[in-house]
């Protein structure tokens, strides 16, 4: 009798609409660097677990149709903001090829609560006895994604809430692809100077190198870099990654400019890459980068060693 009666209240229970507790959804796009300076998206798929882990689905590429997929599982910590992050197997690899060996991927990322990035140094694992698999890192960028990571509740409420309106919505614009415009020569206009001012100290360009990074707080939607060799010409040769895609392939620098015209959008963080292929005749490998913010210019110049990059990154304000 009395499991009868518990069977009708679950029947009951079952009918009255109630929803059950429903499993949050997480993604996380980022990009991952390992040795020898390149760089591929990585991203993530999840979904709640048990107690503070997530599991789901990592996807490593440089372009879609060429992807690595590998289960995963992410230990959250909320207090610490921390995500310990392991592959666990290879589901399937569509022809994704790289220079080094990228075995199973274990990373503890931190967020930078002043860049608002998710990152960490990741080690890769279990390719066989005696692999030599490579190490690197893994970065997020995109704030709402991270900020679903360590708080669910909040995003969850906060869709309940979202009034859904009736009319239908339309249709977003595809976001612009990266524009190379190779071998120009285009300079901006000079700014007007000022009657009876005295003339302005310039400013020297700030020096990157792996490990020493230049954040810039962006106001235009796109960004002209120009890139050339401000010192001797020496045959150094560089690649530019533009969120993980190439943009400027085994260029080598000379004395005539390059122009890169890169539109950016929302406040997510945007990272350039810029990666020594050789060191020329004169070493390090020296590459000097102007970037133009509408009429607000940056001066840069990275210097790395070969296979090394620095970085540049980019935030709307």
């Amino acid at each position: 009798m009395l499991r009868s009666y518990i069977c009708v209240l679950l029947l009951l229970f079952a009918c009255s609409g109630i929803p059950a507790t429903a499993q949050n959804q997480y993604q996380l796009k980022g990009f991952m660097g390992v040795q020898g300076g390149e760089s591929f998206t990585y991203k993530l798929t999840l979904k709640d677990s048990v107690r503070n882990l997530l599991s789901g689905y990592g996807y490593t590429y440089l372009d879609e149709q060429h992807d690595v997929k590998a289960y995963v599982t992410a230990e959250v910590d909320i207090y610490r903001k921390t995500v310990l992050l392991k592959e666990t197997r290879i589901v399937y690899n569509h022809n994704f090829k790289s220079n080094a060996l990228i075995c199973l991927i274990e990373a503890l990322l931190v967020y930078n609560d002043k860049e608002k990035t998710l990152s960490g140094p990741l080690n890769t694992m279990t390719a066989g006895q005696g692999a030599d698999c490579s190490r690197g890192s893994i970065t997020f960028t995109i704030p709402a994604e991270i900020d679903h990571i360590f708080h669910p509740e909040a995003t969850t409420a906060a869709a309940k809430d979202t009034v859904v309106a009736t009319t239908r919505p339309a249709a977003s614009l595809p976001k612009p692809k990266p524009k190379v415009i190779y071998d120009t020569v285009r300079k901006a206009r000079p700014a007007p100077v000022a009657t009876n001012s005295k003339p302005a100290t310039p400013k020297l360009p700030d020096n990157i190198t792996e490990g020493k990074d230049k954040t810039l707080y962006w106001q235009s939607d796109l960004v002209v870099l120009d890139i050339w060799d401000g010192n001797n010409e020496d045959n150094d040769r560089v690649r530019i990654l533009f969120n993980g895609t190439e943009v400027l392939k085994d260029h080598v620098l000379t004395k005539q400019k390059k122009r890169i015209e890169l539109p950016i959008g929302g406040n997510e963080l945007n990272i350039i890459s810029i990666t020594a292929l050789n060191e020329g005749g004169d070493p390090p490998n020296t590459a000097n980068l102007l970037l133009s913010d509408g009429s607000t210019q940056y001066e840069v110049i990275a210097h790395n060693t070969i296979g090394k990059s620095a970085l540049i990154k980019i935030r709307k304000k």
